[in-house]
């Protein structure tokens, strides 16, 4: 087995490894694509604590080459797509098979061996079969979509709310389709006129550039007046996550979407409290793998733009250095193809 690992901050390595076993209830995968996430380059950078050496990658396509005892409803050459994170198969809600609910869950790629390899071991509980409307590509962003979904089920948004969407990146641009898909109205902020023009190529409508407008100003006048009634939050938008008191209504909605390691954030309570507002974070993406795989499969969210290099193998290394510099490329997908 060829496996990628970070041995330590900005060293990444192809070692040669013992084939894994595959035991009960689990699943060989042969890997087709895997997505380069944030929370991977934080890895890579040192910036986020795991144990070395580590396999990154927690994004993954593949197809089944084995299959193990107990293994029920998936068989050899079914193509499947990762979730992001291990079950600790343990607790209660594993128990009840509520794995979106484990109480003790390992983030692939940081608390446990991520899939840029050629092969993978996983629990078979981990994994969701994909229809073939779902391309290798198109996969690689399923728990973006299911994140986006996560996020707006938590803000409950009702027909007609406006939403501001502060960053328009891959997490964002999905959200705000999604949006648009219940009929609420999306508002996008963001630094970079490039992202905002991928936004509206994306179908959204309302774009705000936070360098050049007046946010506030221009809000004001898209709401009739009276600010949005919710906001969510990128944290990778690279803007001060203070301004959501900015552009929420009084007794509005706030979500704030990222993992922990990608960037430091820092929101006064006070303002908060003056407006009255709900906070809610959302770092996984719940109970809503299934929904996201329809979604996708049905065209209700399109990807397309979305991808910036497809990385061969033997590029890896490369692309982990080019993506650490900072660019706004860095901000849409890197995927890499076994």
């Amino acid at each position: 087995m060829k496996a990628y690992r970070i041995h330590s901050p900005h060293t990444i390595k192809l070692d040669e490894m013992d084939a894994l076993p595959v035991g009960e209830n689990c699943i060989k995968l042969k890997n087709l694509m895997c997505g380069i996430s944030l929370t991977d380059l934080a890895v890579y950078e040192g910036r986020m604590p795991t144990k070395y050496p580590m396999i990154p990658a927690r994004q993954c396509v593949g197809f089944v080459s084995e299959v193990g005892t107990g293994v029920t409803g998936i068989s050899r050459g079914s193509r499947v797509v990762t979730y992001p994170q291990a079950s600790c198969h343990g607790c209660k809600a594993c128990k009840d098979s509520r794995y979106f609910d484990c109480e003790k869950p390992l983030l692939f790629g940081v608390g446990e061996d991520g899939f840029l390899s050629d092969f993978s071991v996983v629990s078979a509980d981990d994994v969701y079969t994909i229809p073939d409307r779902i391309n290798d590509e198109e996969a690689v962003f399923i728990e973006h979509v299911a994140v986006a979904l996560n996020a707006l089920s938590k803000l409950d948004i009702d027909k007609g709310d406006q939403i501001v969407v502060m960053g328009a990146t891959v997490d964002g641009i999905i959200l705000a389709q999604l949006a648009m898909y219940y009929q609420a109205v999306p508002i996008m902020v963001d630094l970079h006129d490039d992202m905002l023009k991928l936004a509206q190529k994306s179908g959204v409508y309302f774009t705000v550039n936070a360098v050049d407008d007046n946010v506030v100003k221009k809000i004001l006048s898209l709401t009739g007046g009276h600010m949005a009634n919710a906001c969510v939050y990128m944290g990778n938008s690279g803007m001060p996550l203070q301004s959501v008191c900015d552009y929420t209504a009084t007794r509005g909605k706030v979500a704030v979407v990222g993992r922990i390691g990608e960037r430091d954030l820092t929101l006064g309570v006070n303002a908060l409290l003056e407006k009255n507002l709900d906070l809610y974070t959302v770092v996984d993406c719940g109970k809503n793998y299934s929904s996201a795989i329809n979604l996708l499969a049905n065209r209700t969210v399109t990807v397309e733009n979305l991808c910036e290099s497809v990385v061969p193998f033997d590029k890896v290394p490369e692309a982990f250095e080019e993506l650490t510099n900072g660019s706004v490329a860095s901000t849409l997908k890197t995927i890499v193809k076994m």
